[in-house]
């Protein structure tokens, strides 16, 4: 992608984009201006773009395709987020370090992983796997070891939206339900590496069904991808690998936050009168 690799080149994106030769003249003042204008491009139509810009909505789609997007609403987003935040600092742990500098490391790590997570979305991919989400009868997840923890934690909060969520977290289940689920389930694959035998074959399974499933995996390129409906890019480390459980934690923890947070949007009244039953439920029971 383009925007990758003006960043990885070093220097300013400024400089990059000036002397990037696949870029037009017109296309240059385009990316200045939306340096210039981080915090509008967001809230902006390709046609109001167009307009700030003396261009035409053709243009801007064109330049949106350069960069490697589809479309200029993913274009806008994904943009946006990776250039406020190209110079995002590491966190590194020092040997004897104090608690307060682990406090505070720890809220750096959360905030970047977090950020990190969502610059790796395309929204237009989110609106779709969320209505997918909303439609089907179940979710079903698959996960094993600390990702399992995660995908309890995920049955949990979305109870009260009425999606009854599955977890299965041991081998021959996972087989059982890949050959068995129901064509109006939607089946999650949390894998922190993309390459586990047993996760590729469940995927196949799933695959050759025509089960929608979606993988939440750092290896959005891998394997796992080609034969999944929809991937999401989760965040991990293999140069920091003491923290790399850490990192995947925090990051696949917020796609499931994300979930849920939409759902609840689109399903508010009956939510909210869900939470009400269970909470009434609970004193009536103490």
């Amino acid at each position: 992608m383009l925007l990758d690799e003006l960043i990885e080149s070093g220097g300013t994106l400024q400089e990059g984009i000036e002397l990037n030769t696949k870029l037009s003249d017109a296309e240059k003042s385009i990316c200045q201006y939306i340096i210039e204008h981080l915090d509008q491009v967001p809230y902006m139509t390709s046609r109001e773009l167009a307009r700030l810009t003396y261009s035409n909505p053709t243009s801007i789609l064109r330049l949106s395709r350069k960069f490697g997007y589809t479309n200029f609403n993913d274009f806008k987003f994904d943009i946006v987020l990776k250039l406020r935040d190209m110079h995002m600092p590491k966190i590194e742990l020092n040997k004897n370090d104090s608690g307060l500098e682990c406090i505070n490391k720890t809220a750096q790590l959360y905030d970047n992983v977090i950020t990190r997570t969502k610059n790796n979305l395309s929204i237009t991919q989110y609106d779709e796997i969320v209505d997918v989400l909303n439609k089907c009868d179940a979710i079903d997840i698959i996960a094993t070891d600390m990702n399992s923890n995660i995908a309890h934690y995920a049955e949990h909060i979305l109870m009260p939206i009425g999606k009854p969520v599955h977890v299965y977290e041991n081998q021959d289940l996972q087989v059982h339900a890949s050959l068995n689920v129901p064509s109006t389930h939607v089946v999650i694959l949390v894998t922190k590496t993309g390459f586990k035998r047993h996760i590729l074959d469940n995927a196949h399974i799933l695959c050759h069904r025509g089960i929608t499933t979606i993988a939440i995996t750092p290896e959005d390129k891998g394997p796992l991808s080609k034969c999944v409906t929809y991937t999401i890019k989760a965040e991990t480390s293999e140069t920091f690998m003491k923290l790399r459980d850490v990192i995947f934690g925090i990051s696949t923890k917020f796609i499931f936050d994300l979930f849920f947070t939409s759902l609840f949007s689109i399903n508010y009244e009956n939510t909210l009168n869900s939470y009400e039953s269970y909470l009434k439920t609970v004193d009536e029971n103490k």
